[in-house]
């Protein structure tokens, strides 16, 4: 029986096909072990390919809502930090000009209350802050500083406390000023928007109310006891007056009253900030059900894919030495 062999050129096609097939595999398995993740989707899925574009788009957002989330974190805790710089700066001064006042202590209650405007710019600065390009503390309007510079805030009271005739009526002309709805801090000094910042609202779709405004009744409080205390500290018509006694009193008392206001503030900013650190928790903890759960559907084993690029190596390597040893043959060479 004779046999007949296959041509040159037909085992050198053959090789030649398996060394493609062999190379195209060899670098599906290589992406598979660079990335992790199986090449084929479909049979990774059994060809379910609806439920992974849905753990996909639950991921997508996921990923939002925590960009969403570290934002609004960001935000209320400068937030938080910009309101204890105020309280800081106002649990002392109270006390201390009131003290002053009280057991008559002229000098003291003078040095204290011109300390007052150094104060006055700390809490204008702390309310003008801002976490990246926004505003914190002017409502609705992100990109507008809160409030106007200190020398319009004692312009204003100096103006008033000059064309009053006594402290009552200094005072009654300073609270229309703060309080009015169209008063002069609404009209000179602040300068954000009248409605609030942007909530943060979670995946469930609980809201959750974290932005500060610094036209609110408990910052109002705040300049106001600061700028009387400054403007009575040197006002011309009421020095070594009792109006002047009076004002300062009122600038100490006024103090103290928001030392606790702020305090309130921050306990309300802390709720929310405690909401806003529960919505992380569970998203983090969403986030790491779903990668879970797509990584046990499309993640290649590493220790099989290793194996298996080894193998496929092991065969390339195989088919370049048969080519090369095919190509070496001759009846030439046989003959030696």
């Amino acid at each position: 029986m004779i046999t007949v062999g296959q041509s040159d050129l037909v085992s050198a096609m053959n090789l030649s096909g398996q060394s493609l097939r062999t190379k195209a595999a060899l670098a599906v398995a290589g992406g598979e072990l660079s990335s992790g993740t199986k090449s084929n989707l479909v049979e990774a899925t059994a060809g379910d390919l609806g439920k992974l574009f849905a753990i996909d788009r639950s991921i997508s957002r996921l990923r939002s809502e925590a960009d969403a989330i570290q934002l609004a974190g960001g935000k209320s805790a400068l937030a938080q930090t910009a309101l204890g710089n105020i309280h800081e700066t106002l649990v002392d001064f109270g006390p201390q000009l009131l003290s002053a006042v009280e057991r008559g202590d002229v000098q003291s209650s003078g040095f204290i209350a011109a300390d007052a405007q150094q104060a006055l710019g700390a809490v204008i600065s702390s309310l003008n802050v801002r976490y990246g390009r926004h505003s914190i503390f002017a409502g609705a309007a992100l990109d507008q500083q809160a409030v106007a510079p200190v020398g319009v805030i004692i312009s204003d009271i100096s103006a008033i406390v000059a064309g009053a005739t006594d402290s009552t009526a200094a005072l009654i002309a300073i609270d229309d000023y703060f309080f009015n709805p169209a008063g002069g801090f609404e009209t000179n000094v602040f300068l954000g928007a009248t409605e609030d910042g942007p909530p943060f609202r979670d995946e469930r779709g609980e809201i959750i109310k974290y932005a500060q405004r610094a036209d609110s009744k408990e910052i109002r409080s705040v300049i106001r006891a600061f700028a009387i205390a400054v403007v009575a500290s040197d006002a011309p018509n009421f020095i070594g007056t009792s109006d002047q006694v009076d004002l300062l009193r009122d600038a100490g008392n006024s103090a103290i009253s928001a030392t606790d206001d702020i305090t309130t503030l921050r306990e309300t900013l802390g709720f929310a900030e405690g909401g806003i650190e529960s919505a992380a928790a569970r998203n983090f903890s969403m986030s790491s059900v779903f990668q879970l759960e797509k990584s046990s559907m499309v993640s290649a084993d590493p220790y099989e894919t290793a194996t298996k690029f080894e193998a496929l190596q092991v065969q390339l390597e195989t088919i370049y030495t048969i080519t090369a040893r095919l190509s070496g043959l001759s009846l030439t060479n046989f003959l030696r």
